[in-house]
């Protein structure tokens, strides 16, 4: 599979969707690292360089929409994709995510989701 030299970053608690996760979009060419909550999420965001953070909502330590505001300070143009079963859009957005996906998704949903993206 092609290479897409885009690095994702993957912050969810629930380490099956991380696996699954960080397995489909590594064949579809993406670079990607996975954490199980947000303060983890925070301090790769401080020190690498991602294309884009894909978060869920209910985290420990820090849900996904505290995230969403920390990194919005820290990188303003970050692409970020929100992710959760709850109805949880709005907020998600009013954070500062770029789009929102409602759980369970298909996995080509979010390769297209990632895709359009990052092509704005």
């Amino acid at each position: 599979m092609k290479t897409t030299n885009k690095k994702i970053l993957v912050a969810d608690d629930d380490v099956l969707v991380r696996k699954l996760l960080n397995e489909f979009l590594t064949l579809c060419g993406y670079d990607v690292d996975c954490v199980s909550n947000g303060k983890e999420a925070i301090a790769l965001v401080e020190t690498d360089s991602y294309d884009v953070l894909i978060t869920d909502h209910l985290m420990p330590e820090m849900n996904g929409i505290e995230l969403i505001k920390k990194v919005r300070d820290i990188k303003k143009s970050l692409a970020i994709i929100g992710m959760s079963a709850s109805e949880e859009e709005r907020g998600f957005l009013a954070a500062g995510a770029n789009l929102f996906i409602s759980k369970p998704f298909s996995p080509y949903t979010l390769k297209n989701r990632i895709e359009e993206i990052c092509l704005t």
